[in-house]
């Protein structure tokens, strides 16, 4: 049984940092990736959000709480974004080169949603570089990294965390890990609407019967080049790119909500690159891996782009710091941490503006690693015969998948499965709901469910055995939807994100945060204020 002081789950913006975080406190760090290191995820897709030309962080604060329809909790609105500053020069000391004017300053742009310039970009390489200077500061404090771990289970006692059992896909064998506190930061279960999968560590927390806060808000991008399943940055509107119909008629909205929904009443949507100027410049490999996978050559030629989910607002609810809570504000799932887009800080609200992913990324998770260092210091190791009896259970339910008294039957491909969920994905996310759709999606998701249970794996060896991944992730992706049918059905109004025909106007009455547990049972979590106990923006 290995030890450690603190084992991080995920290898994007938001595991990174929480891991170097955790390690510079002095705390034993291992992260963990389901897939081979160095992927990454779309957080810094759509650039930083930062007030750098401004006098101090009041209009971002203001334009996220309005773009979240006042669902968000202001008091960590104005934490977040009175740290982004910091965060922009940290990653600007350590390598990543933000575009800049001819008078040295960071040439912000006013990304849609925003009220006055404030998102920050480096063209198509922000996410590449993000990715390497936070794995830099990982490689400084000592972290130990691991790809191919698929992390099968939490263990932990009376709600306080154990360890973990995972899944070595490189040696083969299943390991225990005794830790002291775990954060999860492997992102959010948006590729349930593209592939029919989803990442592991939100789902870990609903099996661990931690009730999962704003799963009802789902953010698309107009951006997705059709028929295919690339997502372009949002960066380049900023850079000088439109939005318009095959006509030249301009689509227009002042949130990406807005932008999306006007492209869904039009027949073609394209996206005209051709009048960018110096700024194409920043975006030379989106301009390649276009013309490789469609033959259209941007600078020459528009494209055609549709609606895709991007990313998803809910998940794991956490506080100030990162810790998980249960039911109320005061009760800590004990060593328990989320960060990123596993999490839902209450930063984004019902709506995510351009720039803020990858800030909440950045912030959510040196606040999650900090306190987990610091709490692993003055903490001691428990439940070793609990995760010694978890790893036995483990083995023995993964031999029981290849026994030999299978009933006679067709057999249940991972492929189908998956592809029958992406179907019902696309089918909720797009469609005009109400009662009785979202009633009609939960009766199909359960058939899913029990069809799932019955995966046929034909590989035994957990080397290298992309399917047994494939099965956990679609699994999870089911369970996950789940609970965001529920959480919809749970929220009788129209709000940001959330559309329902039967409950088109907003409901003051509803100004809180709807959870959803694992047997789908529902509850609420009250809105937080500002530290001083006001509103800073009050609900309109």
């Amino acid at each position: 049984m290995e030890a450690w002081d603190v084992l991080v789950i995920g290898d994007g913006p938001a595991a990174l940092r929480s891991a170097a975080s955790a390690a510079k406190q002095g705390a034993q760090t291992l992260m963990l990736s389901a897939t081979a290191l160095g992927a990454g995820g779309i957080a810094a897709l759509d650039g930083l959000a930062s007030s750098v030309q401004e006098m101090n962080n009041k209009g971002h604060r203001e334009d996220t709480i309005t773009t979240g329809d006042f669902l968000c909790d202001q008091d960590i609105v104005s934490s977040r974004t009175s740290q982004a500053i910091r965060e922009m020069d940290l990653l600007e000391r350590r390598g990543v080169i933000f575009q800049r004017d001819a008078k040295g300053l960071p040439d912000a742009s006013t990304g849609i949603g925003h009220s006055k310039p404030r998102v920050l970009n480096s063209g198509d390489g922000l996410g590449q570089e993000v990715q390497q200077v936070l794995e830099e500061q990982c490689m400084r404090y000592g972290v130990v990294r691991r790809g191919d771990q698929a992390p099968m289970m939490i263990i932990h006692n009376n709600n306080s965390v154990c360890g973990m059992i995972t899944a070595d896909m490189i040696n083969g064998n299943f390991v225990a890990i005794q830790c002291k506190s775990i954060i999860l930061a492997d992102g959010g279960f948006e590729q349930v609407f593209s592939t029919g999968k989803s990442n592991l560590g939100m789902d870990l927390g609903l099996q661990c019967g931690i009730p999962l806060r704003g799963m009802e808000f789902i953010s698309q991008t107009p951006m997705s080049v059709k028929g295919t399943k690339m997502i372009l940055s949002q960066g380049l509107l900023n850079s000088g790119a439109s939005l318009h119909q095959v006509d030249g008629s301009p689509i227009e909205g002042s949130t990406i909500s807005e932008l999306c929904l006007a492209s869904n009443n039009i027949d073609t949507v394209v996206l005209d690159a051709r009048s960018m100027g110096s700024g194409s410049n920043w975006w030379n490999s989106v301009f390649r891996n276009v013309k490789q996978r469609t033959g259209i050559d941007l600078s020459k030629q528009t494209i055609a782009v549709e609606n895709r989910v991007d990313s998803t607002l809910g998940g794991l609810p956490v506080d100030e710091i990162g810790r998980v809570v249960i039911g109320s504000w005061s009760r800590w799932f004990t060593g328990l941490y989320a960060a990123g887009e596993t999490s839902c800080s209450g930063f984004h609200g019902a709506g995510l503006l351009q720039g803020n992913s990858l800030l909440d990324s950045l912030v959510g998770g040196n606040s999650a690693g900090q306190h987990a260092g610091e709490w692993s210091n003055k903490s001691s190791f428990s439940g070793a015969s609990l995760i010694k009896q978890a790893l036995e259970t483990t083995i023995a339910n993964h031999e029981s998948m290849f026994s030999d008294n299978e009933e006679d039957g067709a057999v249940v491909r991972i492929g189908i499965v998956s592809d029958k969920l992406t179907e019902l994905a696309n089918s909720f996310v797009n469609g005009d709901n109400d009662s009785s759709t979202y009633s009609q999606y939960l009766e199909s998701l359960e058939q899913l469910s029990i069809l799932a249970e019955s995966i046929h794996l034909d590989q035994k060896s957990l080397i290298s055995n992309s399917n047994m991944l494939s099965m956990l992730q679609t699994q999870a992706g089911i369970r996950l939807l789940t609970c965001a049918v529920q959480a919809s059905l749970a929220r009788n109004e129209s709000r940001g994100l959330h559309r329902r025909t039967d409950f088109p106007e907003k409901d003051e009455e509803l100004l809180h945060h709807i959870t959803v547990d694992r047997e789908g049972n529902t509850g609420t979590l009250a809105l937080r204020k500002s530290e001083t106990g006001n509103w800073i923006l009050t609900p309109q």
